[in-house]
């Protein structure tokens, strides 16, 4: 059954309409009809079968009829990247999302080459893979950021992990995980961080480089890699 995020309440018996992008999805790519189901989630009240009652030029009408699923907590994980081209920065934010991630952030390091990062692609790409994979919120989605006033701001009770490309760091198994505390993965550009900016991380107090591979793994492979880890041990 077809899934869609929405950005407003939902409850019982409720008479919702749906925005214009998501109108012309369900009604001239998967042509479907009133009196056809969808289900509806909005990050905050679980998931909502509904059901279609109207068709417009730019508007869906449903009708909201009954809780399906209830919101559950959600581990609190963050993924932080340097920009990558975009099919292959698409790939990183639809497994990335799928993984349950709960915020991208984009991070901008020396050996960066991309300059800009479309935000509005970013989040759709996510919403997509998060209506695909059954799951009932959305990552923070937040702006480009320096490295430098990243690690400057960067909040004490947060663990942060890194891939150390140097391979000279203790195996991402080796390093014992403190489940009180949030975490955060961060994986540097293709060039890898500049040898200044691994030494800032290596005096955050909450940093910790870890190696994820005997090999040197592409950026978007060493993402999931660390994600995944920390998303089944914690």
């Amino acid at each position: 059954m077809i899934r869609l995020y929405v950005n407003f309440p939902l409850n019982s018996t409720k008479e919702v309409v749906l925005e214009e992008a998501q109108n012309h999805y369900l009604q001239k790519v998967m042509r479907l009809r009133v009196g056809d189901r969808v289900l509806l989630f909005n990050g905050k009240e679980g998931e909502w079968l509904a059901e279609i009652k109207e068709f417009e030029k730019k508007q869906t009408h449903l009708r909201t009829l009954s809780q399906t699923a209830v919101q559950s907590s959600e581990l609190d994980l963050w993924m932080l990247f340097s920009p990558l081209k975009p099919k292959r920065q698409e790939f990183l934010v639809e497994k990335a999302t799928e993984l349950g991630a709960t915020c991208l952030w984009p991070v901008q390091c020396e050996r960066t080459s991309i300059s800009r990062v479309n935000l509005e692609k970013m989040s759709l790409h996510s919403r997509e893979a998060a209506e695909q994979c059954g799951r009932l919120t959305l990552p923070e989605v937040k702006s480009l950021t320096p490295l430098r006033k990243l690690l400057k701001e960067w909040p004490e009770e947060r663990h942060l992990l890194f891939g150390d490309e140097t391979l000279t760091a203790p195996s991402l198994n080796e390093i014992p995980l403190d489940k009180s505390k949030g975490y955060a993965f961060l994986v540097g550009p293709e060039g890898g961080f500049s040898q200044q900016e691994l030494s800032l991380l290596r005096a955050l107090s909450a940093g910790q480089g870890v190696t994820l591979n005997s090999c040197i793994l592409r950026a978007e492979t060493a993402a999931l890699v660390g994600l995944s880890y920390l998303k089944l041990c914690l």
